[in-house]
């Protein structure tokens, strides 16, 4: 996964404004937003435990398509 992927994530989970969608994934997470914003602007490397961790919180929380709406 690459910075631009996962900025896309982001994108994804925004809210209608355009706005929320890092802080929405780092919750997702459980990482600090911080953590969320050095991966995003390369100052951290994205690891494999971190992309695997990435897609689990996704498809628990649904597709990237359909942001707002959770699995149940």
């Amino acid at each position: 996964m690459t910075p631009t992927d996962l900025r896309a994530l982001c994108d994804s989970l925004n809210d209608e404004r355009g706005t929320g969608g890092q802080s929405k994934l780092a919750r997702l997470l459980g990482w600090n937003y911080s953590t969320l914003w050095r991966k995003l602007n390369r100052k951290s490397r994205i690891t494999q435990s971190d992309e695997l961790a990435i897609r689990q919180a996704m498809a628990g929380f649904g597709s990237a398509t359909t942001p707002c709406q959770p699995k149940t």
